[in-house]
């Protein structure tokens, strides 16, 4: 009986251990906005597995920013449980309802789980039953034109809702193909205050100038935007309770900003499909020059120039057209007039934003030598263009203008050769040195001298001329000069060439790329509040003094530490 009781018993011990085998998923939120990032938890209890779970089942829906995994045993009233804990921060790439696909691990496998991205979530316990949760950031885009012509520009304007504490910098085009977009910034961007549904946001707008390079079905690149915003963990905040919610230190540095931690943001407008309509017929074989006013004017170096046979005349002719960019611009051509020599000069071309329009100018010298008197007429200058306004092919053109040309007509003089008549020569009086071997060893030897004398001179010369000529390259000057007069903008090009020159092996193109080289939480602190302050209304809360300390102590690091030289900083290990 004893026996058969200890077989019941055992039994029992190993359906439980059996039954308690699992390998669960679990998300901490199942409705995410557009644009944030989430955590996965994959927990395998009191189960051996080799190995670690096969995550590549995420890659097509999602960006991987970390993974993490954690041992944990448990003793409960002389129970004993283990689990194995995976931990990963992970991105949506789309919106919609995305399901987490199963996740293997050895011979166990998760279950499906749905989420909800972008859309439009369930009440919170801090709402109002019926209140919709609002996204904390997201991104809109829009364009003025849904038909422009090839080539034509097109205003496209992104919008960043921020409800506080967003950071980074200005967003990105995903090219498919770079030759089917000319794309140009209009400006910085424009910062303003906007309530939607009674929460106030922080609208920053950015507006960009495109041009389609191909008529037909086209969709518009998709803006990225790259950032993050900055949270604090009650246990990693040691001093809080010593200090609150209040900055100590110099002007905004505590150790708030110490032990924050960084969420990464990622948002993308959403496609856009238009229509871009071919260049004109009517517009022929001519040059196609999409625009909205295209002017057509000169000047002379002088106000009234005189026209003399022989004598150069300087006439400035500029194209200015509105809309386009310096590349579509038509070359002007100048006809052939008998009794002037023409010199066009290379032309030079300038680009400006004008009320959110681009215009480009076409500035070219032509020198005017006349070579015979009288009148002679300097033809017309004529530009075809396309108005994009009336739909319609028009003229600009510069008249003919009549000039009086004074002065002798020239003419190539003939030489007459007048025969050479026989003169004597008086007789040159020879002188003969007469030099000793050893003399003429002499003169040698000082020849040599004086030459290579003077060949060392020179080498010298050459280097003073390029050590002077040396440009200044002292970057830590120059970021410092820029923070001590609170210009962020230069403040962060500054930054940009000290960290190329200090690690020119790296790609370095941001701040973000600086503060992974330089792997500093007060630097990194800093970089933080400098981009804070390039989108800000009002930079003085920006402590330069500070930033200028905390670069001090980064600059006095050798180059060449560990980790600053690794071609790329890992998301994770």
């Amino acid at each position: 009986m004893k026996k058969i009781a200890l077989i019941l018993g055992l039994c029992f011990w190993f359906a439980n251990i059996a039954s308690a085998q699992t390998f669960e998923a679990k998300v901490n939120r199942a409705d995410i906005p557009e644009g944030e990032t989430f955590l996965l938890s994959v927990e395998l209890k009191n189960a051996q597995a080799d190995g670690t779970p096969d995550f590549s089942v995420l890659n097509q829906d999602f960006t991987t920013y970390s993974v993490s995994n954690s041992y944990r045993t448990n003793i409960i009233n002389g129970n004993v449980s283990q689990s194995k804990q995976w931990n990963l921060v992970l991105m949506p790439n789309k919106t919609g309802k995305i399901i987490i696909p199963a996740i293997s691990l050895d011979d166990y496998k998760t279950q499906p789980l749905t989420i909800n991205v972008g859309g439009q979530s369930q009440t919170s316990g801090a709402q109002t039953q019926g209140q919709i949760q609002q996204p904390r950031f997201k991104i809109e885009a829009d364009i003025d034109n849904h038909r422009p012509y090839v080539q034509q520009q097109l205003n496209y304007t992104v919008t960043i809702y921020d409800t506080g504490g967003l950071q980074g910098e200005e967003p990105t085009f995903e090219l498919q193909n770079q030759d089917d977009w000319i794309i140009k910034s209009l400006g910085g961007p424009v910062i303003n205050s906007k309530t939607i549904n009674g929460i106030t946001y922080r609208e920053i707008k950015f507006s960009y100038a495109m041009f389609a390079q191909k008529s037909g079905e086209q969709t518009l690149p998709v803006a990225k935007f790259n950032g993050f915003y900055l949270t604090k963990e009650q246990r990693n905040d040691p001093f809080q309770h010593l200090f609150g919610d209040d900055d100590f230190f110099i002007s905004g540095f505590g150790m708030r900003d110490v032990f924050a931690t960084r969420n990464p943001v990622v948002l993308r407008t959403k496609p856009i499909s238009i229509r871009v309509l071919p260049a004109a017929e009517e517009n022929g074989s001519n040059w196609w020059l999409p625009a909205e006013d295209v002017k057509l004017y000169s000047e002379f170096n002088t106000q009234s120039p005189k026209f003399n046979v022989g004598e150069a005349v300087s006439r400035n002719i500029y194209l200015q057209a509105t809309g386009v960019i310096d590349s579509q611009l038509p070359e002007i051509k100048f006809t052939e007039v008998n009794g002037v020599k023409q010199y066009p000069e290379k032309p030079l071309i300038e680009m400006k934003v004008e009320k959110d329009k681009i215009v480009a100018t076409e500035k070219i010298t032509n020198v005017y030598i006349p070579n015979e008197p009288g009148e002679i007429t300097l033809p017309a200058v004529n530009v075809q263009w396309f108005n994009v306004k009336t739909k319609k092919i028009e003229i600009a053109s510069l008249p003919p203008m009549t000039v009086k040309v004074g002065g002798d007509a020239i003419s190539q003089p003939i030489q007459q050769v007048q025969p050479k008549e026989k003169v004597e020569q008086p007789q040159e009086t020879k002188i003969i040195e007469n030099i000793t071997p050893k003399q003429e060893i002499n003169i040698y030897l000082l020849l040599g001298g004086a030459f290579l004398f003077g060949i060392i001179i020179c080498l010298l010369l050459l280097k003073l001329w390029t050590w002077i000529a040396k440009p200044s390259t002292n970057y830590k000057k120059q970021v410092i000069k820029a923070a001590k007069a609170k210009d962020v903008r230069k403040v962060r090009d500054g930054l940009l060439a000290w960290a190329a020159a200090q690690w020119p092996n790296q790609k370095i193109l941001s701040l973000h790329d600086i503060d992974e080289i330089v792997d500093d939480k007060e630097f990194r602190c800093e970089l933080d509040k400098l981009t804070e302050a390039l989108y800000a209304e009002n930079i003085q809360d920006w402590n330069e003094f500070l930033f200028m300390r905390v670069f001090n102590k980064i600059n006095k690091r050798k180059k060449g530490l560990g980790k600053y030289e690794e071609p790329l900083p890992k998301l994770y290990k």
